[in-house]
């Protein structure tokens, strides 16, 4: 394994050696995208190839769309947005040698549970739940794209993950406590689920039972409002999914 990250690490890094695996880490800043060529040219001339990109870039910040600073905004979609577009970038080139050598080659971009709509029970986290939409939609599109190189692309929906830094969320508070604990998972299922899910292909990686109820409100809704759309023409029908429509050339 070959770790990527804006942050020290190396403790991450022992935990692996620990277990009996083998891993190094360089730094990375996934809003930069020479230092995401950089990581993956690195990778593979350490390792050999790749098999696997973890798509794992993620900030966040609370508040409502009209209350947040538009440059603490950007710096969001930097990182959540172009950071995971760079990754597939630049590691696409070396996905393909693999998948083209016929063995697996898989990227698994780390959205939200903010990627299947609005959770009601986290909030408001505005400009995070558009940046998780968005990677959705990244990864739709880069699973259309590549799917003819032999890369599969998944996308990891997970909700609140008992990582280190949410178990100091947690701690802050009964309160923080009441909002996060009900509905945390432990990061080893989350990861075992993200596997399964990577390994049989599915687009989308949904982990947490408490997305249920609003994400298939969210795609009933969504559902309900496009069949608002007349039908098609049957001289038209198709022409758009076949990408012969004349306004999509």
């Amino acid at each position: 394994m070959f770790i990527g990250d804006v942050q020290d690490a190396q403790a991450t890094v022992d935990a692996i050696a620990a277990a009996g695996g083998q891993a190094e880490w360089r730094p990375c800043d996934m809003t930069q995208y020479p230092d995401v060529a950089a990581l993956a040219a690195h990778a593979v001339e350490r390792f050999g190839g790749i098999n696997v990109l973890c798509n794992n870039a993620g900030r966040g910040v609370p508040g409502p769309m009209h209350e947040t600073d538009p440059s603490v905004a950007r710096q969001v979609l930097d990182v959540n947005v172009l950071g995971l577009f760079h990754g597939i970038h630049a590691f696409t080139p070396y996905l393909r040698a693999t998948a083209a050598n016929g063995r697996p080659a898989f990227i698994l971009n780390t959205g939200s549970e903010h990627s299947l709509g609005v959770p009601p029970h986290v909030g408001p986290m505005s400009v995070y739940t558009a940046s998780k939409f968005a990677a959705l939609g990244l990864t739709e599109a880069a699973a259309r794209d590549l799917a003819p190189l032999g890369i599969k692309v998944s996308i990891l929906t997970p909700g609140w993950v008992r990582t280190e830094r949410v178990a100091a969320l947690i701690g802050t508070s009964a309160a923080a406590a009441a909002r996060i604990e009900p509905y945390a998972q432990d990061s080893a299922e989350v990861a075992a689920k993200a596997f399964d899910g990577l390994s049989a292909g599915h687009l989308i990686i949904a982990t947490n039972p408490a997305s249920r109820e609003f994400a298939m409100t969210h795609a009933r809704q969504l559902m309900a409002e496009v069949q608002r759309l007349p039908q098609q023409a049957p001289e038209e029908a198709g022409l758009a999914a076949s990408g012969r429509c004349p306004f999509m050339r």
